[in-house]
């Protein structure tokens, strides 16, 4: 209901305006663990809208309020405690949903669901909410502004609606509009929601200038005091109600954490999760094929270590005319070193574009590119790709996919072998998942530029099937899920890249008690990248587990191991993790990792000559988090890690480093951020592997939300 005033958020929905609202007291469907049953305690739901903002009120009631789960984290954490979400289909497409959730601790969690992208949980909204306990369970109100969310232009609104309530005591989680037994979100499944008329058009503007300083003491730099400072504003601008442009200006890309140290023995570099928020919002629509684009490439470390500067950057999302479309540039800056240029200012460019025919079917087309000027002596070079791909959903259950795509790059071979291709067939219900397909990546295909690659030249064949099994009637079982995976990787008319089989299967419990375990063999296979002309390695046999105990629980944590065959030696690895909740607003957590090869085949490149090899990885991750509210925390993150190699040969290697930091985080007011941080690393020395001498970083940075 259309109401003129706007209800207090103070998670008591007793305002005198919310009996305006017809209330909701339909019964929720569990998914867990009794699938199809009614929730055992009933809810109540409001809803109520201005032109400003969608108001929800919600009456979670509980004959056992005295035994609630209680928990302060940070926001968009994990809930292992009660709470109630939102489901919002904007455009009553069955393809695209917003979601909004909060604990009884009122802890917000929001995000994106696409059809064609999948989860996008790095999403974040500019909303209030609150939550109340009684005696007769917890109460939550919402206020989500219309400026959050993208939706058409039409006088008359109808939207998806979908509610999720879990209930820790009981284990139960359950939707108002049933979903599929093993809790999968169907966004063709919804309600619908009515009444929403003559909504706002006209789209906000939001400031966010920001200002940022370090001082960093480096041990072995020839200046070991570095001090920094920097400024800028990012801009978004609602174009339309399905439009949004973001603008930055001398923009601090940085992320504030650093990147967890890992053991990579592959030939490929690791593949970095993104963690700043301009590429994290909206990331879904960048989701190209063949990692056509992976942000991690603009303003990534230089060779000195240094952190390559973006100097400005430009991003369009939104909808029009059925279309769903992303397009960003960013310019990056130079790095020099001693007079000597090792990164030239480069520009990044890519664009997306989808359009939607109905659930699950659409046709995309992406493209990239990577200019980097001439400049003091090196020659102008680029990067191009595009791509496009289609997905045809029919007879409700099944799916094929299919993509092609090209790069084209100035330093190597353009118009031969720079092609790629991939389609397979899906089938998905309830009970039952089959899969199979191939895909190709020529020799030159390269999106390394601004995407990510890695071997090219072999045909990917793949089949797989999986079951799901619900025990209803159990008191002691959950689910279970059983899964087998083939695969075959070849080099037309060549040699044979990977082959091999394996199954799985985990058990989950009515007490959030969790096993998995796969066993498989992989056969005989060429690596084409071990030594100057490659190799060819014998199968072996491959064995993984893992554990996991109810994170409900004060002290929960997993287990996991394995032991499989490698380059005709062994690998084998375990690690745990532990987490250990004292109190509702405190949560320590450790993180062990070994990881050990032996007498694995390997060519030494130092030596020139094949031989073997054996490596250690062990790592401790520490970390602790203290709310002192719902928007102070502060945070311990810190890692030790040792990596030993040595050869048959008397050739051997030692690498241990550590890093610690302590930040604390404060949103003083709702999209305003005041970050502090301290931090101290320690990198190998160069002679020893040992320990290096240790340096330390001061870092300081304040965001102010302005919308106009």
């Amino acid at each position: 209901m259309r109401v003129n005033e706007s209800p207090v958020i103070d998670g008591i929905p007793d305002d005198e305006i919310w009996n305006r609202a017809i209330p909701i007291q339909e019964d929720f469907i569990q998914h867990r663990p009794d699938c199809g049953e009614p929730m055992t305690e009933p809810t109540e739901i409001r809803l109520l809208y201005d032109d400003k903002c969608l108001y929800f009120a919600f009456i979670m009631h509980d004959s056992h309020p005295d035994e609630f789960t209680r928990r302060v984290a940070p926001r968009d954490n994990d809930f292992s405690t009660e709470w109630i979400g939102i489901w919002l289909d904007t455009y009553n497409d069955d393809n695209n949903a917003y979601f909004f959730f909060i604990s009884i601790d009122n802890v917000q969690q929001d995000g994106r669901l696409c059809e064609v992208g999948g989860w996008d949980l790095n999403w974040d909204g500019v909303w209030a909410s609150a939550t109340a306990i009684s005696d007769s369970g917890w109460t939550g109100e919402f206020s989500i502004p219309f400026s959050a969310f993208r939706y058409s232009d039409d006088e008359e609104q109808v939207w998806g609606v979908n509610f999720k309530r879990t209930i820790t005591r009981t284990n139960e989680s359950a939707f108002l509009f049933r979903m599929a037994d093993d809790g999968n979100v169907r966004i063709e499944d919804f309600g619908s929601m009515y009444g929403l008329n003559s909504l706002p058009s006209v789209r906000q503007i939001e400031l966010r200038p920001y200002g940022a300083g370090r001082i960093q003491y480096l041990p072995d730099a020839e200046e070991e005091w570095d001090p920094w400072a920097n400024s800028g504003i990012d801009a978004r601008i609602g174009l339309s109600s399905e439009l949004l442009l973001d603008l930055t200006v001398n923009p601090d890309f940085g992320q504030i954490e650093a990147d967890p140290d890992e053991a990579n023995l592959s030939h490929w570099e690791s593949y970095l999760p993104e963690k700043r928020p301009f590429f994290l919002e909206g990331s879904d629509l960048f989701s190209m094929p063949f990692s056509l684009f992976y942000s991690r490439r603009i303003g990534s470390v230089a060779p000195n270590g240094e952190i390559i500067p973006i100097f400005g950057g430009a991003k369009l999302t939104g909808s029009f005319n059925g279309f769903r479309a992303g397009f960003l540039n960013a310019y990056t800056g130079g790095i020099k070193d001693n007079n000597s240029t090792l990164v030239n200012p480069t520009n990044y460019a890519a664009g997306r574009i989808v359009r939607e025919f109905g659930r699950g079917t659409y046709i995309g087309l992406s493209g990239t590119s990577t200019d980097i000027p001439e400049n003091e002596g090196s020659i102008y070079s680029y990067g191009r790709s595009g791509a496009v791909d289609a997905q045809l959903s029919f007879l409700e259950n099944h799916k094929i996919y299919s993509a092609a795509a090209g790069t084209w790059n100035s330093d190597e071979s353009r118009w031969s072998d720079n092609y790629a291709y991939k389609t397979f067939y899906e089938y998905s219900d309830d009970r039952f998942d089959f899969s199979g397909g191939f895909s190709f990546r020529e020799e030159n295909f390269n999106a390394n530029m601004i995407g990510y690659t890695s071997s090219t030249g072999d045909v990917n064949a793949w089949i797989y099937s999986g079951l799901y099994h619900p025990y209803s009637a159990s008191e002691i079982l959950q689910h279970w899920r059983g899964s087998l995976n083939a695969w075959y990787n070849r080099v037309p008319g060549g040699p044979v890249t990977s082959r091999g089989i394996s199954f799985s299967n985990s058990i989950v419990f009515r007490n959030r008690y969790s096993a998995w375990c796969s066993l498989g063999y992989n056969g005989s296979r060429t690596d084409r990248y071990e030594g100057p002309d490659g190799t060819k390695y014998d199968g072996g046999m491959s064995f993984s587990f893992s554990c996991s105990s109810d994170s409900r629980e004060k002290l929960n944590g997993s287990l996991w191991g394995g032991l499989n065959s490698y380059c005709e030696g062994t690998s084998h690895y375990i690690g745990t993790w532990i987490n250990y909740k004292p109190t509702p607003v405190i949560s320590i957590e450790a993180n062990l990792s070994w990881n050990e090869t032996g007498n694995a085949r390997k060519y030494n490149w130092n030596f020139e000559e094949w031989s073997y090899r054996d490596t250690d990885w062990r790592s401790l991750q520490l970390s602790g988090n203290w709310m002192f509210s719902n928007y102070l925390s502060l945070r311990l993150t810190s890692q030790m890690s040792r990596f030993n190699s040595e050869w048959e040969m008397e050739d051997s290697s030692r690498d241990y480093r550590h890093w610690m930091n302590v930040l604390l985080t404060w949103q003083f007011r709702p999209g305003s951020m005041f970050f502090f941080m301290v931090g101290e690393n320690a990198d190998p020395d160069p002679l020893t592997g040992d320990f290096g001498e240790s340096g330390f970083t001061i870092f300081t940075k304040l965001t102010w939300f302005l919308p106009v």
